[in-house]
């Protein structure tokens, strides 16, 4: 493997700290939704009917909702246990440590994440789906939408060490009850491959953070580089807030 993807793959393990993690692949679809696709929040009712892990491990995304991602390489991660992960200090800005909090779904008791390798790119993406009981789904996006609308640049600490970020909103597609979404340019120092030294690597996060009903939902996808452009195609993401919709309502 070139010292370049070498790198990059080292570079995504210091970044699981951050909330990203880099495994192959990207996403070349852009971020904008379809006003007709039934995932939206005008088309039902909220629901706040909380899902059990077993029922969202039912509903995450397949092969076929992403061509864009490589074959056989969507894959369920299983959480770690607390007693293996290091305390990392808080991020600089307690608006952006909440925003991290959230789309990481630290509070959730019904959690199910899943890694997404591209099919055309070193770097990857996830799905966090997370469920709440007694309406705390909706406080917890409300708290969310305040922190994104705050949170701009901030240091924070990672596997790798400390890195900086700026945090920039952006306007979300239409999708479950209400929706999110945000931009983190991402500047770290990582060991040089002779281990002399190091070397400043920049990558850019999207994150997409859905609500329908008692399930917050959370898209992912990094992109490496000074003119990274980082995305996620929107189809499975309406798609997928329709059979979660669906399964609330049962």
């Amino acid at each position: 493997m070139p010292a370049r993807l070498l790198l990059s793959a080292r570079v995504g393990l210091a970044l699981i700290g951050v909330g990203v993690a880099a495994v192959a692949g990207c996403s070349t679809a852009d971020s904008t939704a379809k006003a007709s696709d039934p995932g939206q929040s005008s088309k039902a009712a909220p629901l706040e009917k909380p899902l059990t892990e077993e029922t969202l491990q039912t509903l995450v995304l397949q092969s076929a909702d992403l061509p864009e991602a490589r074959p056989g390489a969507i894959s369920l991660q299983p959480r770690p246990d607390p007693a293996d992960v290091p305390s990392f200090k808080p991020a600089s800005d307690p608006d952006c440590q909440t925003v991290q909090d959230i789309r990481n779904a630290t509070t959730a008791p019904a959690v199910v994440d899943q890694v997404i390798n591209w099919s055309d790119n070193i770097w990857g993406g996830s799905v966090t789906l997370a469920s709440y009981q007694d309406g705390e789904a909706a406080r917890l996006f409300t708290t969310l939408k305040r922190a994104v609308g705050s949170c701009g640049a901030y240091r924070g600490d990672a596997w790798g060490g400390g890195y900086g970020s700026t945090m920039k909103a952006e306007k979300a597609l239409v999708a479950g009850d209400e929706a999110v979404q945000f931009r983190e340019h991402i500047t770290m120092d990582i060991v040089a491959e002779d281990g002399k030294g190091t070397e400043v690597m920049e990558t850019e996060a999207l994150y997409i953070v859905v609500r329908t009903g008692s399930v917050i939902a959370t898209y992912y996808s990094l992109d490496g580089g000074p003119a990274a452009t980082a995305a996620f195609p929107t189809e499975p993401i309406i798609k997928q807030a329709g059979r979660l919709r669906a399964a609330q309502s049962r």
